[in-house]
Order: C-alpha cells, then sequence, then structure tokens
C-alpha cells in the first residue's frame, strides 16, 4: 500500500474509533454506508467517459457523500427526518433459553 493510500486508510479508522458528539447513524451502517459508497463511486469513476456522462458524476457524487456519511457517522438527512440530533437507535435483540 502506498503511503498516502495508507494515510487516508489510517485517517477513515480514525474517524469510526473517535467518539464525535454529532454522530447520529450506528456502527452497522456506517460500514454499510462506506461499502455501498465504495462501489457506487467505483461504477461511477469508470463509467465517467462511457456513453452516460452526467450519470456517472451522479454516482460520484453520491458515493462521496455515502462514504463521508459513513466516516463521519453523521447524516443530516437522517436527522431532518427524525427529527431528533444527536441519538443512535441501538436494536438489541435477547435470545433466552426454554422457559
Amino acid at each position: 500500500m502506498s503511503k498516502s493510500t495508507k494515510e487516508i486508510a489510517d485517517s477513515i479508522k480514525d474517524r469510526f474509533e473517535d467518539d464525535h458528539s454529532y454522530r447520529n447513524i450506528g456502527l452497522s451502517e456506517r460500514i454499510i454506508s462506506v461499502a455501498s459508497g465504495a462501489f457506487i463511486l467505483y461504477t461511477g469513476i469508470t463509467g465517467v467517459f462511457k456513453r452516460r456522462p452526467v450519470r456517472s458524476i451522479t454516482e460520484v457524487l453520491a458515493g462521496a457523500g455515502l462514504i463521508y456519511r459513513g466516516a463521519t457517522g453523521y447524516c443530516p438527512l437522517k436527522e431532518a427526518i427524525d427529527g431528533k440530533p444527536n441519538e443512535v437507535t441501538v436494536i438489541e435483540r435477547r435470545i433466552t433459553g426454554p422457559r
């Protein structure tokens, strides 16, 4: 891995681990956001010089936005829809033995 790629990866890792007061999405949602954003960004970049450059640029912007959302843990759209700033929803399922 090159030095700049390693620095970027370390920066993203640090963002995941930092406790940030403006987080409103959970860890699993953040991971899914980064993964899907990377895929959308890749498809957008590979299609820029093909038939649909406007669509590809839109994909690049959407992918970059998802990666940023996952790296920071904050989504302004989710906050606007939920109306609950700075809350992370945790769903817990308990499995108990026979009663």
